[in-house]
């Protein structure tokens, strides 16, 4: 989907569809802050699907830019037609109290004339598997943490954006090593690791100046979050200082859960997802460490299938139960 174009909308897409007219059923939606996947399954049974850069559709956050709910609605459109009975499940990061799931909602249902549920991304995970209840764990381009307490409420770990969160994510292990090298440029020490050298190369930099002007003006969680494989190659090297930067990480991460269970959430079960846990398996291993340490007996457990994949079964779920009412109803 070219940024400066909309994606082509079904001819039909926006009408009721006829009997004889193939539509989706179900569509499922996974907007992460780096990139949105959308599957729909129609009628017949087949699916369809697009991945694009989530900066294709979004301008700015989520909300501030009143036309992202078109762009994105337009992108389910691409995929087929949607009648007044498909079900949509969109698992979206920056929808993160009720006021902002119930704002996007009722956006994207009017926009879509379909069943809509908008929920945060990391509850996605909870659908990928069969395991209930369980407490959801993303550790990507951004981070959070959520379950859900006895009496069905929410528990949110974190999850508040790069400036200000999202401990254990892609940027927060590069801001890590970027603090790191620029500290020990001050102690006139940067030849004592090979981290400091390996991200002054990451981000072309000559010297510490350098790297905090790059830095600086490229901030951001996608773009820092794209030198993390510095961190984690220097690791894997030897790099004392990178594997210090992973193993706090893990550690927060943990901690979150711990946090989450203390408010409430229940489960015995952490099931994670995003890009970085499922690709880092030494990364993995050290928050299982701390995991076991914190809260003896919980179970990690890395979704590998793409979280857009539990927003599918969830609205198979949705509709399942939404024709079984019409049946008793009726």
């Amino acid at each position: 989907m070219p940024s400066s174009a909309q994606p082509p909308r079904h001819p039909s897409s926006t009408a009721e569809a006829r009997d004889d007219e193939v539509s989706l059923t179900v569509v499922g939606i996974d907007v992460g802050g780096t990139k949105t996947h959308i599957r729909g399954v129609d009628t017949t049974g087949s699916v369809s699907e697009i991945v694009v850069p989530s900066a294709e559709w979004r301008r700015g956050s989520l909300f501030s830019d009143d036309d992202n709910f078109a762009r994105l609605s337009s992108a389910v459109h691409s995929l087929g037609v949607v009648a007044s009975d498909t079900v949509v499940v969109a698992g979206v990061h920056g929808c993160d109290t009720d006021e902002q799931t119930m704002l996007a909602t009722t956006r994207l249902r009017s926009l879509l004339n379909a069943e809509v549920t908008v929920v945060n991304d990391a509850l996605l995970l909870h659908h990928a598997t069969t395991i209930r209840p369980t407490i959801e764990m993303i550790v990507g381009t951004g981070a959070v943490i959520s379950g859900t307490t006895a009496t069905g409420a929410r528990v949110t770990v974190d999850g508040y954006g790069w400036p200000l969160g999202d401990k254990g994510s892609s940027h927060a292990l590069v801001s890590a090593a970027l603090r790191a090298t620029l500290d020990a440029s001050d102690k006139g020490q940067v030849d004592q690791d090979t981290l400091f050298p390996a991200m002054l190369s990451s981000f072309d930099a000559r010297n510490a100046a350098e790297l905090a002007e790059r830095s600086a003006s490229n901030a951001g969680g996608a773009s820092w979050g794209r030198h993390a494989s510095v961190v984690f190659d220097q690791a894997e090297a030897g790099s004392r200082v990178a594997c210090d930067i992973i193993d706090r990480a893990a550690s927060e991460l943990a901690d979150g859960v711990a946090h989450a269970v203390r408010r409430g959430a229940v489960g015995r079960t952490v099931v994670a997802g995003g890009g970085v846990i499922v690709n880092q398996p030494g990364y993995e291993a050290a928050i299982r460490g701390h995991l076991e340490r914190v809260l003896p007996g919980v179970e990690l457990l890395v979704v590998r299938t793409p979280p857009v994949q539990g927003a599918v079964q969830w609205a198979r779920e949705l509709r399942a139960a939404l024709a079984e009412r019409s049946v008793v109803g009726s």
